[in-house]
């Protein structure tokens, strides 16, 4: 298809140059003639979008029929019947007696295949003055007069008005089919204004004149104790009470631990006086390892007391006075012992 396209083409185009008006300006025709070579490449590369701009411009430069020939064929390849019906049209009445009548018979034939393709819309319910498009191409003012040729598919037909608001629709055709488009365009309401407020009229209350008063009564008012507000108990002091306790707990499992090795330790050595070195020995890693249970405990304690005691005074609720509250660690060490002891005033 491309190869007839060049070569039909190429033959029209230099008949054209020959045959061109001597009053043509001067370069005319070369540059005509590059237009039309450079839609020749467009036409082999596929673009032939391109091509189409190519082969009119150089059309506009001599206006010979032959390249409207060229032109109907890309619109072909393009599925635009109705644009080929128009170059091929064109093409057919300006060449004249100059085609061949087995050429003007092919391009006849072609018409008719592409008229097959065509359908026609009538456009209605317009105002005066409206502006149409379809397929986003303006194509005049309402009302509009000739049926709109349009190709087999689905098309866009919108419309807008001064004082209307736009509206638009969409229509699927088949080949030679007449279909009657109603495009109804609403009149634009604009709102109107709110109506300004009005200051509302006050009535006018007459004032007495003021009378002095020659004494007055004395009024005594008792004082009224403020009411204090319980407040919940904060999660900071939760935290506090809770460490606390388990401070208790500690030193209390420490006092448990450090009684049952001061018993172990009795036990071993009445053993060893007894001359059982065995089971003192026994006796004796007992006693260390409850010793040992005994400190730990005893630190853990001391220091989850303490923290208990700082957090409960610092989660106190706002608006409270927190008593100067004083907590000491001491270290405490005695035969078989040794800790932590805590103390203080809250």
């Amino acid at each position: 298809m491309r190869i007839m396209v060049k070569q039909t083409a190429s033959l029209a185009i230099v008949m054209g140059v020959l045959a061109a008006p001597q009053t043509a300006r001067a370069g005319a025709k070369e540059e005509a003639r590059k237009h039309y070579d450079r839609a020749i490449e467009l036409v082999d590369d596929g673009q032939l979008e391109g091509a189409i701009v190519e082969f009119q411009r150089s059309y506009d430069l001599t206006h010979h029929f032959a390249v409207l020939y060229n032109i109907g064929q890309v619109f072909v390849s393009l599925a635009k019947p109705v644009e080929a019906v128009d170059a091929y049209q064109r093409y057919l009445a300006d060449g004249g007696k100059k085609i061949p009548t087995a050429r003007r018979t092919e391009v006849e034939q072609e018409i008719a295949r592409q008229k097959a393709r065509i359908a026609t819309l009538e456009i209605r319910g317009l105002p005066e003055g409206a502006g149409v498009r379809v397929d986003g191409k303006e194509i005049g003012k309402a009302p509009i007069a000739a049926p709109v040729r349009v190709g087999v598919g689905t098309h866009n037909i919108a419309a807008t008005a001064e004082g209307y608001d736009p509206a638009e629709t969409e229509v699927t055709v088949a080949g030679e089919d007449q279909r009657v488009v109603d495009l109804v365009l609403a009149k634009h309401v604009v709102g109107a204004p709110p109506p300004a407020p009005v200051a509302p009229v006050l009535p006018v209350v007459p004032v007495e004149p003021l009378v002095p008063a020659v004494s007055a009564p004395v009024v005594v008012s008792t004082p009224v104790e403020p009411t204090v507000k319980e407040q919940p108990v904060s999660g900071t002091r939760i935290a506090g009470i809770v460490s606390g306790a388990a401070g208790v707990a500690g030193i209390a499992a420490g006092t448990v631990c450090w009684l049952t090795a001061k018993s172990r330790h009795n036990d071993a050595v009445t053993n060893w006086n007894q001359k059982s070195d065995a089971k003192a020995q026994q006796l004796q890693s007992d006693a260390q390892d409850y010793t040992t249970a005994a400190n730990v405990s005893f630190i853990a304690g001391g220091v989850l007391a303490a923290l208990g005691a700082v957090l409960y005074f610092v989660g106190a609720p706002d608006g409270q006075p927190t008593p100067d509250a004083q907590v000491h660690l001491m270290p405490a060490v005695a035969p078989g012992f040794a800790g932590l002891n805590a103390g203080g005033t809250w």
